[in-house]
């Protein structure tokens, strides 16, 4: 079986966890980011993990995949994180910046819980205006992803979460950006494959930041694959699924669907969230949570 996309959640050594929830009291020790400088408590992160993956989680009500949570525990971002912003970038690739020790891409997928340190320091050091375009992305690819990213914009209706899109990159929290084709840490292309996306992400023990700690707040990071295994531009089609798919793990559904109908599934279902993914999404958000991004 071939993975379509990738999810990797990457848990802060302190463990850093969020505690937000119905009737849980606002702490004025609690700091939210605004920037990624000025950061004092760094993530605890005792390892990756791959989407797609087994791992034992809590059941859900019928209609929750229990996949979308992290070893039982809510992921989701907090309402003083709100709105989430949002930056895609207009095809912008963040794969010339190089391991120096294997010579290949910070941005190999055996090295995904360092994306969010790239992007930190890229920001940082005032490079992500001069990024260079991906091969293969085209036009369309940013408004199929604008798009994709929107399927979940009906549930702010309801409360559960906001974000925006931002045209400014040094104030956001997830960031799109693109590649040709992913690699592993030998360099290898992953192109026998049809993996469209990667989500990586840092998460802190929310009950640590309701204590008055400050955690070293990172970046959500997506990265949307520009070309199909044929080496042509992705179809618009199936960017807006990936695109869809990819910032439901940034929302914080962690593992994927089992069902083949869901557009958190490897398969990204009809490519638009379903009943199940809406389930999920709801029980996620209305939950206490455990960690937050």
């Amino acid at each position: 079986m071939q993975l379509h996309s990738a999810f990797f959640l990457l848990v802060p050594v302190l463990v850093a966890v969020f505690l937000v929830a119905a009737g849980l009291p606002p702490s004025s020790n609690a700091q939210f980011r605004t920037s990624y400088s000025n950061r004092q408590l760094p993530p605890a992160r005792p390892g990756g993990a791959r989407g797609g993956g087994k791992q034992a989680a809590a059941a859900g009500p019928a209609g929750v995949y229990p996949q979308a949570l992290f070893n039982g525990k809510v992921v989701r971002w907090v309402k003083d994180q709100m709105p989430l912003k949002v930056y895609v970038s207009k095809g912008s690739t963040i794969d010339g910046f190089m391991d120096e020790e294997l010579g290949v891409p910070r941005t190999n997928v055996d090295g995904k819980q360092r994306w969010p340190h790239l992007v930190a320091e890229i920001i940082e050091k005032g490079q992500i205006n001069n990024l260079p375009v991906a091969e293969g992305f085209v036009e369309s690819h940013y408004d199929a992803a604008v798009q994709g990213i929107n399927f979940w914009k009906g549930f702010e209706n309801e409360g559960l979460f906001q974000y925006v899109l931002t045209s400014d990159p040094s104030e956001a929290d997830i960031y799109v950006f693109w590649t040709h084709h992913f690699v592993n840490k030998l360099g290898l292309g992953l192109f026998a494959n049809d993996i469209r996306g990667y989500t990586s992400k840092e998460i802190f023990d929310y009950r640590l930041i309701m204590q008055g700690k400050q955690p070293l707040f990172l970046p959500v990071v997506i990265l949307l694959r520009t070309t199909n295994q044929q080496g042509n531009p992705m179809s618009n089609e199936k960017m807006r699924a990936s695109a869809g798919h990819e910032f439901g793990h940034a929302l914080g559904i962690d593992q994927h669907s089992t069902n083949p109908y869901d557009l958190m599934s490897v398969y990204y279902g009809r490519g638009v969230p379903s009943n199940n993914d809406a389930a999920t999404i709801r029980y996620i958000y209305r939950h206490q949570p455990d960690y937050i991004p």
